[in-house]
Formats: structure tokens, sequence, C-alpha cells
């Protein structure tokens, strides 16, 4: 009975590590503003093989350090990779946006992008 409680948690956590080794953060952030509709557009490469398992779980932007947006997912839309667009009203030319994506399992990344 205790050999097989070995095992068993051993196979365990042997199944939770081999997950985490497939988990990443997302990387190669593209940040792209349009003046005309005051939207700011985010891309990631971050693919997944379960995009209801493994996604982007927030995207926080930031003015300095004043946040002004905070979404959450529960999935990620497409397997290959993030994209998102935000209304940012009343953006001033020369402000310095912040733009975080955290991952569901593992890491974060950012990006910055001046409003022209």
């Amino acid at each position: 009975m205790k050999k097989t409680l070995i095992y068993t948690l051993t196979a365990l956590l042997i199944l939770l590590s081999a997950n985490l080794a497939f988990a990443h953060p997302p990387k190669n952030v593209t940040l792209a503003w349009d003046k005309a509709s005051d939207t700011l557009t985010i891309t990631a490469d971050h693919s997944v093989n379960d995009p209801v398992k493994h996604y982007i779980l927030t995207l926080t932007v930031f003015e300095g350090n004043k946040q002004l947006l905070l979404k959450q997912y529960n999935r990620q839309r497409d397997a290959s990779g993030f994209s998102d667009s935000v209304i940012l009203k009343g953006m001033k030319p020369g402000s310095s946006v912040r733009v975080q994506l955290v991952c569901n399992i593992m890491g974060s990344t950012e990006s910055e992008i001046k409003i022209h």
C-alpha cells in the first residue's frame, strides 16, 4: 500500500512538471496605435496546444504608473497567438503607454509605445 502511494505521487509530480515544461510566457508583443479610433491593438506570440487550458490570463494597460485598464480572459481565441484591441479615450500625444500580458500558467511580458 505504501509503495503504491509513493508511485502514484511520483507519477503525479512528473505529470505536473511536464505540463509546466510546455508552459511559456508571451513574447514578441506588438503594440499599434490608431489615432482615428483611439484604439490600441496588442498582438503577441503565445502558441498553445489547448487555448482553454493555457492562455493569456490578463492584459493590463498603464500610462506611467497609472493603471488605465485591466482585462481578464478565460481562454485564448487563437491557438497560434494572442490579439486584442482596446479603446483608450483621451490619450495625449507623447504619452507613454505600457502593456503587460500575463500567462495563466507561467510568466509575463511587457511592451511600451509612445502615442503620436
